[in-house]
């Protein structure tokens, strides 16, 4: 789908400003209230239009992720030096993140979790690209991963709360994010397995003990 430019949209709505403010109350003042119901109406109908080109854009954004999908091979030196240096760009997250979870305070774990969640995530989705289009369904691996990690939480959520939604404080979320990262390092973890395990001149199990290194 082609993309709809943002300066249609700026524009549908300057319109409807127009209507709406100049010449609706112009035609007020003059106690014109036929043109009065006509520059309402125009001002409704370009913010229609701007409502709907605005959709139609995110429409368009969203569809056009599998088509910008990178591939990546596990036979090219150069596309597997990211997962070679996945441990170091964990050791690193981890460092910004224990500046929020040493701090006891429940909303700044939270958050430095939310962090970490977030390289993962990311992390996950460029793994993705050693698979062919199509690999992760229709809606690519981006959505398909996204669904996951909403998945997780939920589940996790419900876990640790077997009284019922919210009996279980403000340290669920706390909880809840980490059996969250720990699913998600032991995904990216197995894809790598799958994707290098055979691939000579790479040594899973090293890659894993430097992976696994790092304690929360």
């Amino acid at each position: 789908m082609r993309s709809v430019p943002e300066w249609s949209i700026q524009l549908a709505w300057a319109i409807s400003g127009i209507f709406a403010t100049g010449a609706f109350w112009y035609f007020l003042s003059l106690k014109e209230y036929a043109n009065t119901g006509w520059a309402s109406a125009g001002a409704v109908l370009f913010a229609a239009l701007a409502i709907a080109l605005h959709r139609a854009k995110d429409k368009a954004s969203s569809e056009s992720s599998e088509d910008e999908f990178t591939r990546r091979y596990a036979d090219e030196p150069s596309h597997i030096r990211f997962i070679k240096a996945l441990p170091k760009l964990k050791r690193v997250v981890y460092e910004n993140a224990h500046e929020g979870w040493d701090t006891g305070v429940t909303a700044e774990m939270r958050q430095a979790s939310y962090d970490v969640v977030d390289f993962l995530e990311y992390s996950w989705i460029r793994l993705a690209e050693f698979y062919p289009p199509g690999h992760f369904g229709l809606r690519g691996p981006r959505a398909y991963i996204r669904q996951f990690i909403r998945d997780r939480f939920q589940f996790h959520w419900s876990k640790h709360e077997p009284e019922g939604p919210g009996t279980g404080g403000t340290i669920v979320g706390v909880l809840v994010g980490g059996d969250v990262i720990d699913d998600l390092e032991k995904m990216i973890s197995d894809t790598v397995r799958a994707v290098l395990t055979h691939q000579e001149g790479f040594d899973f199990d090293q890659w894993r003990q430097k992976w696994e290194g790092e304690e929360r």
